[in-house]
């Protein structure tokens, strides 16, 4: 049995020859070891009439970065030829765009969440007691003006802006999850966090219509294994965020830029990366309310466009690896059911159903087909409790299971402060 180096991109071999034989045996190539990669097919001549070969039992062959099937031919004239076919890349050459998806793309998703648990918060509330809160210091008894307006028939009107509105808050994250990549590895994540933000006070608009501006900034840190292979990578995200309610109605808008730092550790080496995400969403609902607020059931629907772009940079045997950046849509309906209780308890119920749309990687290595990956559909559901403390403090924790594309668990807690008088 003898091991023979093939050098698929220029299309040859080691070879062995003789003048002379003799006795008798078998002179057997049991192992091809690629030392070159070569995406098309190629055909090899393993030996020749006057060769000491005469037998070929490997079916496979294996590179740094690939696998490859292979066939053996014998013609007439006793030369053996080698096709090497069907290549596959290996797991340590796909972490740049397992990095892309679930470090890149699942982060950027995990931002609009957090910006709009904001939103999540002040609409587990009844209608009336929203009202009452957004009218508690919109209109005051007053005598003369003040240096915020001026006083007429003894009420005060402060131009519109309801100051206990402001607030600031913190919020939490874990994820605890194994992704199924469609066209790659199952890989296991595990991802956590820490968002914190600012409200400015609701702006009273026309016809009943209110406006309030929030912005935020946050850390994103997560660490994904394959098939041997580790991942570690750690960010942050800033962004913006404008809400519009009306009675029940609600829709909000938020716009984020954020950036991670990738490191893999591989078979072949390390493999450093940087990346950059930006993205929008919105997200729509209305509460219905029954028994005076005491339940309510709450329909939404949150788009979102998301941009994931991988900077170019070499892998653990220092070839170049690029790619094109990912431009993801995705379509999340959901529902919560929601209790109001008397002592300021709010538990409540959410499913939603979560797909991605032209969510697929395309990265480039050369002489290597690394496969597009994208995350398959997935539902989420799970409870959440919710209390009010006094007139300022609100805090909140969340449980949600996923499955399907993903299957785990998330966890988050929260809180909200009020400022101002």
């Amino acid at each position: 049995n003898v091991a023979i180096d093939a050098d698929l991109k220029n299309g040859t071999s080691d070879q062995i020859t003789t003048e002379t034989t003799e006795g008798t045996g078998t002179l057997n190539v049991s192992n091809v070891n690629v030392i070159s990669d070569s995406k098309a097919p190629v055909t090899i001549k393993l030996a020749d009439e006057d060769s000491a070969i005469n037998n070929v039992t490997a079916t496979t062959a294996e590179s740094a970065q690939a696998t490859y099937k292979l066939k053996t031919l014998k013609d007439s004239n006793g030369i053996i030829r080698t096709v090497a076919y069907g290549q596959r890349a290996k797991s340590a050459v796909v972490s740049a765009p397992v990095a892309a998806q679930i470090g890149g793309y699942l982060t950027q998703i995990n931002s609009y969440d957090q910006a709009f648990a904001n939103l999540d918060m002040e609409m587990l509330m009844t209608r009336e007691e929203r009202e009452a809160r957004d009218m508690a210091n919109r209109y005051a008894m007053a005598e003369g003006s003040n240096a915020y307006g001026s006083a007429s028939n003894g009420l005060f009107f402060d131009n519109g802006i309801n100051r206990d509105s402001k607030g600031l808050w913190n919020r939490a994250y874990a994820t605890f999850e194994r992704v199924g990549l469609s066209g790659g590895p199952k890989v296991g994540n595990i991802a956590y966090g820490n968002f914190f933000g600012g409200d400015m006070g609701k702006k009273t608009l026309r016809n009943g219509w209110k406006r309030q501006f929030s912005a935020y900034i946050g850390y994103n840190g997560s660490t994904q294994d394959f098939d041997r292979q580790s991942i570690d990578q750690n960010g942050g995200t800033l962004g913006v965020m404008e809400t519009w309610y009306k009675g029940n109605f609600f829709t909000a808008l938020t716009a984020n830029v954020s950036g991670n730092f990738a490191d893999a550790s591989t078979d072949i080496g390390k493999e450093r990366m940087a990346m950059i995400m930006a993205g929008i969403a919105s997200k729509t609902g209305y509460n219905f309310e029954f028994k005076q607020g005491k339940f309510i059931v709450q329909p939404s629907l949150l788009l979102s466009y998301s941009f994931v772009h991988t900077f170019a940079h070499n892998n653990g045997l220092g070839n170049h690896v690029s790619s094109s950046p990912i431009n993801a849509i995705q379509v999340a309906p959901g529902v919560k059911f929601i209790a109001n209780l008397k002592n300021g308890w709010q538990p409540y119920l959410g499913v939603n159903m979560r797909w991605n749309i032209m969510d697929k990687s395309s990265f480039n290595l050369r002489d290597v087909g690394i496969p597009e990956m994208s995350i398959r559909p997935y539902v989420e559901y799970g409870i959440g409790l919710q209390k009010r403390w006094g007139e300022r403090f609100t805090g909140y924790g969340q449980a949600m299971i996923r499955n399907g594309g993903r299957n785990g668990v998330m966890l988050s807690v929260g809180f909200r402060w009020a400022i101002g008088k």
